[in-house]
């Protein structure tokens, strides 16, 4: 009879509160990639946004981190769901006697404690489950840092492009101005004309292009920041940063990537809760519902009786196989898909540290072999353009060339800096090579100084060459030679 009145007592003061989320725990799970967590509210971005301001407003405004903090507190419910005992039942019953009589009145109160003997095995596999959460929002918040490290980079990339399309398109005018004036005067025809009309407008629209891209990138910085839409009042860099020393040691980002991924240390939470079930299932697969009682009966005549009782669920049918089989089967699973997490972390690795080679490969042959290549051809037409041999169209044309290899090297930056910032995901910590900018800003300034040197417009019909080299044998080259320098130089 005391047995279910001290069960009670005794799981009364078993009470288990919700866990709770230690921030330095989560800071320092995601320290090892250089990422801190905001303090307090960060105000609206205005001016020029930095990459780590960029990355504090996503982990403070992004609706992301919320969604992960309340995933987390179900979690801590579970823990608490754990560790409670199931309420008593109470059981009442009035019975009438046939022949006259007083009634019989019957009162019982029961509680199954099956589930007192399983219930530390069962808060330590919620506490797992919790512990897996927990890290699984660390990964989400390191997620969260590198999309918007992306994000940020092509942003960036794509605001460079936009000033060198600027260049470029600026050229193709300056070319189709010109080229009216010739045909006004009479040295082109009217297919040269339309080509140098229609390389204009197809210029346009290649800066209308990278313009509505820098709109696109900046608002998908803007949406995960938390600030969907809201891109006026910030600006990024203009200059991407030029690449870092290559990786050598592949198979060493591959060991810190198993020993430091939190989604892998989160499925090994997991699976110790799964190992955990799998004993508890197997050890009890004998034990049904146990349910002890204290009765009170009331006879007709008055009587009065008090007793126990216990009841206890009998395994004949069955031993809770399908329990075990349940258990095990979750367990492989767990196993299997740990084992393919690391298949395809490893795998991840090589693949992203190849990507990032290729684009650092990429840059390095612009920046050292095509760039210089085309200055030196656009140098030399300018000296024949000075000489007279080529009109300044060619010089035009050679300078609209050299842009659009500057823009190709743009996006080969872009694209090797998001791969970089892709990497440091994958590998759960920093990169070796020092940090962005160490080896200096990819320049695309002086390129305006270059392109604006060529954007003086003769002001006469006549100037420059006169385009003589496109109407040789036709009679208004004499008549419009006698208007021209002897010697005009084009800068």
């Amino acid at each position: 009879m005391l047995l279910p009145v001290l069960s009670v007592l005794f799981l009364g003061g078993c009470a288990v509160t919700a866990p709770e989320l230690d921030r330095s725990e989560l800071a320092s799970d995601i320290s090892v990639q250089g990422i801190a967590l905001p303090e307090s509210e960060m105000p609206r971005p205005s001016g020029e946004l930095t990459l780590d301001g960029a990355i504090h407003q996503a982990l403070w405004r992004n609706p992301r981190m919320q969604s992960a903090y309340a995933k987390l507190d179900l979690t801590a419910a579970d823990v608490i769901e754990a560790s409670q005992f199931s309420n008593p039942s109470l059981s009442l019953s009035a019975m009438r006697p046939e022949g006259g009589g007083g009634n019989d009145y019957s009162l019982g109160l029961a509680w199954g404690i099956s589930g007192l003997l399983m219930r530390s095995a069962r808060q330590d596999i919620a506490r797992s489950h919790w512990e897996a959460t927990r890290l699984q929002l660390a990964e989400g918040i390191v997620a969260l840092a590198s999309d918007t490290e992306r994000a940020w980079y092509e942003a960036v990339a794509a605001r460079q492009r936009v000033q060198v399309q600027a260049l470029e398109t600026r050229a193709a005018d300056l070319a189709e101005r010109l080229g009216e004036r010739f045909h006004d005067a009479g040295n082109i025809n009217d297919l040269e004309r339309a080509e140098l009309r229609i390389h204009a407008a197809e210029a346009r629209l290649d800066l209308e292009e990278a313009r509505q891209r820098e709109r696109q990138t900046r608002l998908r910085l803007a949406h995960l920041m938390g600030l969907p839409g809201q891109v006026d009042d910030w600006e990024v860099a203009t200059e991407l940063p030029l690449p870092l020393a290559g990786l050598e040691d592949r198979q060493a980002l591959v060991r810190q990537a198993l020993a430091q991924r939190l989604d892998i240390r989160a499925q090994d939470h997991a699976l110790e809760g799964l190992t955990e079930g799998v004993a508890l299932v197997r050890r009890y697969r004998w034990l049904g519902d146990i349910e002890p009682g204290i009765e009170f009966e009331r006879e007709g005549d008055g009587t009065r009786l008090w007793g126990g009782e216990l009841e206890i669920t009998l395994p004949l049918f069955h031993q809770n196989q399908a329990g075990i089989t349940r258990a095990e089967a979750r367990l492989a699973d767990g196993e299997a898909r740990r084992a393919r997490l690391e298949g395809t972390v490893t795998a991840q690795v090589h693949e992203l540290v190849e990507r990032l080679d290729h684009h650092r490969q990429r840059f390095t042959m612009m920046q050292d072999e095509l760039l210089p290549a085309r200055e030196l051809a656009r140098e030399r037409v300018q000296q024949r353009v000075n000489f007279m041999f080529d009109d300044v169209f060619d010089l035009l044309a050679a300078k609209q060339e050299e842009l659009a290899d500057w823009q190709k090297a743009v996006v080969a930056l872009g694209d090797y800096w998001k791969a970089r910032a892709e990497l440091t995901h994958a590998v759960a910590g920093e990169l070796p090579g020092g940090e962005p900018g160490a080896s200096g800003y990819f320049e695309t300034s002086m390129l305006d100084h270059d392109a604006g040197s060529m954007g003086h417009e003769p002001d006469g019909h006549g100037d420059h060459g006169a385009h003589q080299h496109m109407n040789h044998g036709e009679g208004r080259n004499d008549r419009d030679r006698a208007d021209q320098p002897e010697h005009g130089g084009h800068h």
